[in-house]
C-alpha cells in the first residue's frame, strides 16, 4: 500500500506531484465535517483512475486543494454530489468557473450527478414537501425551497450573472468569439443531472431498501448510487466506483444503514464519514445549540464506535462495525468530527480498528492513497 501525505496546515511551497497515470488513486482534498472553519478543508475527494479524474463532493476548500494536489482540470470527467449540505457543495459552481482557462471546450463535457428536488417526492401533507414540517419555522425561498442539483445550477448562474456576462465580454473570447462555460454560446462545460430515486422514497422514508442504480459509465469507471440515511436530508446518496483495479465506495453523510452496507459489500475500500460522538457533543455543552447538535450527532452520522447494545432500539453501529459488515478490505476515515485535533489520528484509528480487522487509514487533506494496493 502506498500512501503519500502532506501536512494540511500552512502553505505549500510548491504543488504536489499528482498520482501516476496508471492505477486507481484516491486524493483526499477535504476531510473535515461541517461548515466550521478549520485548517482542514471540507468534504471533497478526487478519484484518479488511469489519469482520469472523478470528483466526489465539492465542499469549501476544493478549489485550492485541487490546485495544491497538482491535479489537471482538463482530466476531470465527472462530479458526484452526495447531498446538498453546504460543506459538500459550497465550491461546486465556482470550481468550474475559476478553472475555465483549463477547460477543453471541444471535448470536455462534465456530468454533475447529484440529488434532485426533494419537494417532488413529498410527502404532500407537509407544508414544505421535502422538509420536516416544524411549527413556527419560516420557509426560505418559498417558491423553490428545496432545489435539486439542476435547479441549484440555474440559480447559481443567475447569482453569478454579472461576473459571467463580464467575462464573455472581456477575457473569455477565443478568436474573438464569446465562450460561456454555462452553455449559452455553445456546448456547456457542465451538465447537471438528478440521480433518480425509487417510488415511495421521501424525507419521511429517506432510504428504503433498494438495488443500486447505475448513474455513470465510461471506459475507466462504472458508478452506481444508493440512498443513505442522513436525516432530515433527502435525497442523500452513497456512490460506488468499480474500476479496472479495484472498487471503492463513498458513504457521503449517513448513519449506518442497510443500503450503504449493501452497495459496499464486496468492495475493496470504503471511504466513510465518522464522528467521535462524546467529544463532538462536549464541544456544545452549555450553549444554546447543545440539544440540536447532540441530536444531529447521534441520529444523522456514523459514530467512531458503536453505541448502545446490539438488538436494542438505540443501538448504532460504529464505523468499524459498518466496514466489517460490508466485508471490505480497507477503511478510509474522512469527514472527521471533531477535526480540530481534540481527537487525535491515533484515537480515530484505534476506535475504528476496535471493530474492524482490515486496514484503517485516517484521512488528511492532500493524502494520496493507491487503492489498488490495499
Amino acid at each position: 500500500m502506498t500512501v503519500s501525505k502532506s501536512p494540511s496546515a500552512g502553505r505549500l511551497e510548491q504543488r504536489l506531484v499528482p498520482p501516476p497515470d496508471t492505477g486507481t488513486h484516491l486524493v483526499l482534498l477535504g476531510t473535515r465535517a461541517g461548515p466550521h472553519p478549520e485548517l482542514r478543508a471540507s468534504a471533497a475527494n478526487a478519484l484518479v483512475v488511469d489519469g482520469a479524474i472523478y470528483i466526489v463532493d465539492a465542499g469549501p476548500g476544493l478549489i485550492q486543494r485541487f490546485f495544491e494536489a497538482g491535479l489537471d482540470f482538463s482530466r476531470v470527467r465527472g462530479m458526484f454530489i452526495t447531498h446538498l449540505h453546504s460543506d459538500h457543495i459550497a465550491d461546486y459552481f465556482t470550481f468550474f468557473n475559476v478553472n475555465f482557462p483549463s477547460w477543453q471546450p471541444d471535448s470536455q463535457r462534465i456530468p454533475i450527478l447529484g440529488p434532485g428536488r426533494a419537494d417532488l417526492s413529498g410527502p404532500v401533507s407537509s407544508r414544505v414537501p421535502g422538509m420536516p414540517d416544524l411549527p413556527d419555522t419560516p420557509v426560505i425561498a418559498p417558491d423553490q425551497p428545496t432545489p435539486g442539483i439542476v435547479e441549484m445550477t440555474d440559480l447559481l448562474k443567475q447569482a453569478y450573472a454579472f461576473d459571467l456576462n463580464n467575462a464573455i465580454r472581456t477575457t473569455r473570447r477565443p478568436n474573438g468569439a464569446p465562450l460561456a462555460f454555462t452553455g449559452e454560446t455553445g456546448n456547456p462545460m457542465i451538465v447537471p443531472q438528478a440521480v433518480p430515486t425509487p417510488p415511495g422514497a421521501h424525507v419521511s422514508n429517506p432510504s428504503p431498501l433498494m438495488d443500486p442504480v447505475t448513474v455513470f459509465e465510461d471506459d475507466r469507471v462504472r458508478v452506481t448510487a444508493t440512498l443513505v440515511d442522513h436525516p432530515p436530508v433527502f435525497p442523500a446518496f452513497a456512490y460506488r466506483f468499480d474500476t479496472p483495479h479495484c472498487s471503492v465506495v463513498f458513504s457521503g453523510d449517513t448513519r449506518p444503514c442497510a443500503n450503504l452496507i449493501s452497495i459496499a459489500t464486496g468492495a475493496d475500500v470504503l471511504v466513510n464519514e465518522v464522528v467521535a460522538v462524546e467529544e463532538a457533543v462536549a464541544m456544545y455543552e452549555g450553549t444554546a445549540l447543545a440539544d440540536t447538535y447532540r441530536r444531529q450527532f447521534l441520529t444523522a452520522h456514523t459514530p467512531l464506535v458503536s453505541h448502545g447494545c446490539p438488538g436494542d432500539s438505540d443501538h448504532v453501529p460504529g464505523v468499524g462495525a459498518v466496514a466489517s459488515a460490508a466485508e471490505v478490505r480497507g477503511l478510509v476515515l474522512t469527514h472527521l468530527y471533531p477535526a480540530d485535533e481534540r481527537v487525535s489520528d491515533e484515537q480515530f484509528h484505534k476506535g475504528a480498528s476496535s471493530e474492524f480487522s482490515g486496514i484503517v487509514i485516517v484521512g488528511d487533506d492532500l493524502l494520496q492513497i493507491n487503492l489498488g494496493q490495499i
